[in-house]
């Protein structure tokens, strides 16, 4: 008898060990997919409260409107850091906030984020309270938070394959993600439920559980369209089912792979608003 579970329990040991390292081949294959070297865009947020009824969702309040051009880089020997800057231009109210951000493949490095106040005219860098904090605020009011915004880096986590499973008509894998502890320390989320197209690699769908384990929120991408050979989800929704308001991102016009200067993503876009505005006016009629 006690042969018998010492077999069962290295075969379950063996099962875990080839549903994890398929999850990761997986994200390695979500990771690698060609998203352009560079991206600028005019993209809208539109958040609102919420609420349910009959399986159908209403907004509660007038949504807050904001638009903004978005610019992207990927750098380094594997296009694997990521700068980008976030210009708002409505409401007028708002003009010339801005928000900058550097990723880095390397593990444990930290993304930089800045935060740009134009009536203030201070540049403040976003940076959590100590080690074992993550960072609080949210990307131009809407539901995305900071943590939200940066890239998501392979080794920041372990992963499990929960099966397959098909989501809104598609053929998904469905995988577990859960911080490392170097990750979990500064992370708003003690895990991810993830859905990934099978066929075009993909995340469809992100739910995220907070530091207590509760589900907080929900990421969806959808308006998938192919520029240039390369899938672009238009839209991407995410709802906070603890605060019970969304927030809708919307590529309203993008462009891929058109250079972009090294110079317009530094905190000088953010503070010099003759230099910016003539640089936002290169990008004002994309097409």
């Amino acid at each position: 008898m006690k042969k018998t579970a010492l077999i069962c329990l290295i075969m379950v040991a063996f099962a875990s060990a080839a549903a994890a390292g398929q999850a990761r081949e997986i994200m390695e294959k979500v990771d690698n997919r060609n998203d352009g070297q560079t991206v600028i865009a005019h993209v809208s947020l539109t958040t609102f409260r919420y609420m349910t009824q009959n399986g159908k969702t209403r907004a509660m309040e007038q949504a807050r409107i904001k638009r903004m051009t978005f610019v992207k880089k990927d750098e380094g020997p594997r296009e694997k850091d990521h700068k980008s800057v976030s210009i708002l231009r409505e409401p007028k109210s708002e003009q010339g906030i801005g928000f900058l951000q550097y990723d880095y493949e390397e593990v444990g490095k930290e993304t930089d984020q800045w935060m740009y106040l134009s009536a203030l005219g201070k540049v403040k860098r976003i940076v959590a309270g100590n080690d074992n904090e993550p960072k609080t605020g949210s990307y131009f009011g809407s539901e995305f938070n900071y943590e939200d915004m940066e890239a998501y880096n392979l080794d920041d986590f372990t992963y499990t394959l929960l099966g397959p499973e098909t989501y809104r008509d598609t053929d998904c894998w469905v995988i577990e993600a859960v911080p490392v502890l170097r990750k979990a320390k500064k992370s708003n989320y003690s895990r991810q439920i993830l859905w990934i197209d099978k066929d075009r690699d993909m995340i469809l769908k992100a739910v995220l559980f907070n530091r207590n384990g509760k589900k907080t929120k929900i990421i969806m991408s959808g308006n998938i369209e192919t520029l240039d050979g390369i899938l672009v989800p238009r839209k991407i929704v995410v709802d906070n089912v603890e605060s019970r308001r969304r927030t809708v991102l919307l590529y309203e016009t993008i462009v891929l792979n058109r250079p972009v200067d090294d110079e317009f993503l530094r905190v000088r876009t953010l503070t010099d608003k003759g230099y910016r505005e003539r640089k936002l006016q290169e990008f004002k009629d994309l097409k």
